[in-house]
């Protein structure tokens, strides 16, 4: 390893409470970079699917990348991953913060943990030591509870990842959280602490992160930085986030729906209908206490507070409610009308320490229909709005009580273990919950995005929130741009090679390709992204820096990872590297028996008509267009189209004969 590169981790063996510092291998590391990478390329080799994830043999890895806890703009980036219990394939998720870079300045990039321990522990790094301590005292509380004590007694330097209630009684969603507000969500590692009885880890770094070129490296941290800054949106979205675009004025079109489909209408009360003031009037913006100082924020939230002063809710603080996720998951799904009862079911997840995309929705929609009743669900009314039955149901999962142990299993497995027509409501991909509820509008390339993904329902680890790359956004409109001025400065703007823009837009480029239901060049675009991510999240920054806000592509990470690290390298490499990765995450869930079956919606996004809205009487998503688009997707991925399984040449050509050979012997 050069200069720039810390290259050890932790492996923590909870049956021997053994703990090694071992050496990275300098040929993973410039294969798979950090992150994702590291944390797949070790999952791969040392889980197979044959391995129960219940078993001592499953890992938990948590990996930073190389730019995380240096100066690079929306840098700060941790990723986990393990086998899933919920899914049987990767559980893995991304989570910010000042957990990453303290873990690295430290001395460690990352941390594998194998075995069980027999009773609660904790594992303390305060620098370069590290041990394993007793923590009985610690079982039973919150991660809030959890946190206050170890910053009451450690200091407050130091950073807290940490299960609740959730993750100690094996709840398969449950994940852990960090300083009180950062969530690696979706990938079940809460389940798989609560498993090993691992309660917390808990870090402080002081070292000094050193650099290859601090010249070159500072040269490229300004260019990056003045990308983000002239990003020309400046409007609303600034001051609350992700909000604005998904419910200000969707809202008033008709186009936001509630409930399990997104079937029902939202409340004429619904705070969706007075943004941005009914979301303004309870935030409270934030410099630098929610994490690493980052000027991506202002883009999408990360650092705006809750902080509800009056009503029922009273004393609610909750950190990154910009994300529209909360929206989502409580105003949509669950058809709250009110933020600060969003907040406080989204505080409640994170004391818990589970998803927020969760079974809930899916149980109301059974107590609509029938399916299920007050004396099932220990005698609440679960219906939409209902917060304080909903919050109740919260609170029963993560106990695991009653109807909420059923739901604790995850919608899939709930609704086996429910029958009577409950797995028509059950709306999961790959065995876990979808997180977007209102489908129908998520555009093409998303649409795509999300069926491709690879550890199932949602997009984030693909085509998360590209929305301004496939569509007309509000801004532009807003500065007065025409379509074809909006679509002539993207492609100008963006950081995609030429020969790839032309495939992606055309030439000359098309207007249509704005239109977010229209599915030409969408498959190209979610490629390129799919690889664009995978190295996002292996080096250790924000999807936000290069999805949401498109500033940030292969050119300046490669400029600012080679002055970090000493090892050149050119755009082109990069996105070699991401392929890599993708190619191996598909590899993994190939081996679990998935196939092109299982790169799908639900049945009922494709038969069932919508019963509102403007469009009213059609189907979600069209079958016939998503099954030409993954033709399409496969083709230029190099993999089977009936089957979706890389070829060999295409595995060998990313230097992953081993893999080849373990799918085709």
């Amino acid at each position: 390893m050069k200069s720039g590169q810390i290259g050890k981790m932790l492996d923590i063996n909870l049956s021997t409470k053994k703990i090694e510092k071992i050496d990275l291998d300098v040929k993973i590391v410039q294969q798979y970079l950090g992150g994702l990478g590291l944390c797949i390329k070790l999952l791969y080799d040392q889980v197979g699917t044959d391995v129960d994830a219940f078993s001592e043999d499953n890992i938990i890895v948590l990996a930073t990348g190389p730019l995380s806890g240096t100066s690079a703009s929306s840098n700060g980036r941790t990723h986990v991953a393990t086998k899933s219990p919920l899914t049987g394939i990767i559980g893995m998720g991304n989570f910010g913060g000042f957990f990453g870079p303290k873990l690295r300045k430290a001395g460690f990039e990352g941390i594998i943990i194998r075995g069980k321990s027999s009773k609660p522990v904790f594992l303390w790094i305060d620098d370069g030591n590290t041990k394993l301590i007793e923590a009985d005292h610690l079982w039973g509380k919150d991660t809030y509870e959890t946190t206050d004590l170890f910053k009451k007694d450690l200091g407050n330097d130091v950073s807290v990842f940490a299960i609740g209630q959730a993750g100690e009684n094996l709840v398969k969603f449950a994940c852990p959280i960090a300083d009180y507000y950062h969530a690696p969500g979706r990938s079940s590692v809460g389940c798989i602490m609560g498993d090993k009885k691992l309660k917390a880890i808990v870090v402080r770094g002081t070292k000094k992160i050193d650099l290859y070129d601090k010249i070159s490296f500072h040269k490229a941290v300004i260019e990056a930085t003045d990308r983000i800054i002239d990003y020309p949106d400046k409007g609303e979205r600034r001051r609350i986030g992700s909000h604005l675009s998904r419910f200000k004025i969707k809202s008033k079109q008709g186009l936001i729906r509630s409930g399990n489909f997104a079937t029902h209408e939202l409340s004429e009360d619904h705070d969706f209908f007075n943004l941005p003031s009914s979301l303004e009037q309870r935030i409270v913006y934030r410099s630098d206490s929610f994490g690493p100082r980052c000027i991506t924020a202002p883009y999408y939230g990360c650092d705006l507070e809750a902080d509800v002063s009056s009503g029922p809710y009273k004393g609610v603080k909750l950190g990154g409610i910009g994300f529209s996720s909360i929206g989502n998951d409580w105003g949509v799904r669950c058809g709250i009308k009110s933020y600060p009862a969003m907040f406080k079911c989204k505080e409640l997840c994170n004391r818990y320490g589970t998803d927020s995309a969760n079974p809930i929705s899916f149980a109301i929609e059974l107590f609509e229909k029938g399916i299920i009743n007050k004396d099932d669900v220990g005698g609440l009314e679960l219906i939409l709005g209902n917060e304080k039955e909903i919050m109740e149901m919260l609170r029963k999962i993560a106990y695991r009580e009653g109807f909420g142990n059923i739901l604790a299993e995850g919608t899939a497995e709930a609704a086996r273990l429910i029958g009577k027509g409950a797995d028509k409501c059950a709306l999961t991909m790959k065995g876990k919950q979808i997180m977007e509820p209102n489908v129908r509008f998520m555009g093409a390339a998303r649409v795509l995005g999300a069926m491709t993904c690879t550890r199932g329902g949602d997009d984030l680890n693909s085509t998360h929130t590209i929305n301004d790359t496939e569509s007309f956004p509000e801004w532009a409109k807003e500065l007065g741009w025409t379509k074809k001025q909006y679509l002539s400065w993207l492609i100008d703007y963006i950081d995609i090679f030429p020969e790839e823009k032309e495939k992606i837009y055309g030439s000359p480029p098309r207007d249509e390709f704005l239109n977010i239901d229209s599915y030409k060049g969408k498959p190209r675009l979610v490629v390129w992204f799919e690889h664009l991510t995978a190295v996002v999240n292996s080096i250790g920054l924000c999807i936000v820096s290069s999805n949401m806000v498109p500033a940030l592509g292969p050119s300046h990470m490669a400029k600012l990872y080679s002055a970090c690290t000493g090892w050149e390298l050119t755009p082109g490499q990069l996105m070699k590297i991401g392929e890599r990765i993708f190619n191996l995450m598909k590899a993994y869930n190939i081996r679990a028996g998935m196939r092109r079956k299982d790169d799908a919606f639900p049945l009922r996004s494709y038969e069932e008509p919508l019963n509102g809205g403007p469009a009213k009487g059609e189907t979600v998503i069209s079958r016939e267009k998503t099954e030409k688009m993954l033709d399409e997707y496969y083709e230029i991925r190099g993999w089977n189209v009936n089957t979706g399984i890389p070829t060999e040449e295409k595995l060998s050509e990313l230097e992953l004969e081993d893999v080849a050979k373990t799918l085709y012997e």
